[in-house]
């Protein structure tokens, strides 16, 4: 039997995908998990032939070899469980804050000379791995503490160096998204206060735009998120935007930014913008004072949804259908949002019922926009704010029934609290008997999370 070969293949997956125990796309001819890490060359899915083994070649002891020890910039070395939680943050996580088919590098080096990042990317990890492993509560917890304290030592310091107050945000952002995301649900999350200790942070550094600016690009992509989720709390808990509206185009020209940047028309970052230039008007006018329909009229143009054209068609390459298929997708993603949108515009300031025509118009719109990016995960797992405020605006069983399953499949790849919590709040909030002339964008956001749930 020393001498048999036998022949091993792999089913559903690449080896070097197999090998790192993630989920592989099936790409051919290399897959894009292996062609994002770097390691396209050793891709492939033919069978191999192994030796049977059962025992050493060599009658002398076998001494085991010692596995690299990297090290951080003050002297620590990195043990063997965060060289895991690095490649688990690389490889899982990371490709999940974005939907860019080449997202920039994860601030990984970032955490090799900084303490406090290096940790809140442990926990990170930990947090998100221990949903299907045995981990310990009070193991993660003690990670918490010590990232925790870690990050508290640096800003009891008097003189604070810019470098490490740059750093210390990337940290307290990963937190808030961590607490966001992944612990919502649970006791210790305190996303408001990490989005309060990050904006304190910013003002430090000379505001966002300045911060952004001097930041890294893994930095910079986040901030990028940070101002997302920010917009999107704000409209979902009637509050004013922390960032002002004009500063999403220039965001999306300095990137890098969270989302993929084509040469569409209407892009997403004008439509973020229109999004903050909403939320500023409605609370500039109060409840009160009447609604300027000019200013509506203008809403409703800048919100249009944006469709492919025939001579963006002609332009194409008609063999190319993968290239046109990612074109229609980004078309589709931007349109969920704009769809979402102008749901806001007629509910929050038009005031206008859900049972509306214009309302259902649009909830229908975006839903059907989701379905088209349905085929990138990429792509639809940063589509939690227009499915969200669709599906609490739909009234028919179709639509609902669409909403949670498409729900139940974003959170099989995220595996984030925050897709249960949006998942429990829209059945509570459809359970309820449905008073069209008195629910308004409040009352049926009013049971929202919004202090410890993000929504992108």
């Amino acid at each position: 039997m020393n001498g048999k070969k036998r022949t091993r293949t792999v089913d559903g997956t690449c080896w070097p995908c197999r090998k790192r125990r993630i989920k592989c796309d099936l790409g051919k001819p290399q897959c894009r998990r292996c062609i994002l890490n770097g390691t396209a060359s050793a891709c492939h899915y033919n069978a191999l032939d192994l030796r049977w083994k059962i025992a050493a070649t060599s009658k002398s002891d076998h001494v085991p070899t010692t596995p690299p020890v990297s090290s951080i910039s003050d002297g620590t070395s990195l043990a063997i469980n965060e060289k895991r939680a690095i490649d688990y943050f690389v490889a899982r996580l990371w490709p999940l804050l974005s939907t860019s088919g080449q997202p920039c590098k994860p601030p990984v080096s970032l955490g090799l000379r900084f303490k406090p990042v290096l940790q809140t990317i442990c926990v990170f990890s930990d947090s998100h791995r221990a949903q299907d492993m045995n981990t310990s509560e009070q193991t993660l917890t003690y990670q918490r503490l010590a990232c925790l304290g870690s990050i508290r030592e640096y800003l009891d310091r008097k003189d604070v160096e810019r470098s490490h107050l740059s750093s210390l945000l990337t940290a307290v952002i990963l937190l808030y998204f961590l607490d966001g995301f992944v612990d919502c649900a649970q006791r210790h999350a305190s996303t408001q206060f990490h989005h309060a200790g990050a904006i304190a942070i910013l003002t430090e550094l000379g505001g966002f735009q300045k911060a952004r600016a001097t930041s890294s690009k893994a930095t910079s992509m986040l901030l990028s998120e940070f101002a997302t989720t920010d917009l999107t709390a704000a409209l979902l808990q009637s509050r004013t935007p922390y960032l002002p509206a004009n500063i999403w185009r220039e965001m999306e020209l300095q990137q890098p930014v969270w989302w993929e940047v084509s040469d569409i028309p209407k892009s997403l970052a004008s439509v973020f913008e229109t999004m903050a230039e909403m939320s500023f008007y409605r609370h500039s006018i109060g409840e009160e004072q009447a609604v300027c329909f000019e200013k509506v009229a203008n809403f409703e143009k800048t919100l249009q949804p944006s469709y492919l054209v025939i001579g963006d068609a002609v332009s194409m390459d008609a063999g190319d259908r993968y290239e046109m298929s990612l074109t229609m997708a980004t078309y589709s993603f931007c349109r969920a949002f704009q769809h979402a949108a102008l749901i806001y515009l007629y509910r929050a300031i038009c005031k206008m019922p859900t049972s509306h025509a214009l309302v259902q118009q649009h909830v229908h719109g975006c839903l059907e926009c989701i379905r088209g990016v349905d085929f990138l995960p990429e792509v639809q797992k940063c589509s939690l704010f227009p499915l969200y405020v669709a599906g609490a605006h739909a009234l028919t069983e179709v639509h609902r029934t669409y909403v949670i399953e498409k729900l139940d499949s974003i959170y099989v790849n995220l595996r984030f609290e925050s897709v249960v919590s949006i998942r429990a709040n829209l059945i509570q909030l459809w359970e309820k008997p449905l008073d069209i002339s008195d629910s308004t964008w409040s009352d049926t956001f009013k049971e929202f999370t919004g202090k410890t749930t993000l929504v992108l």
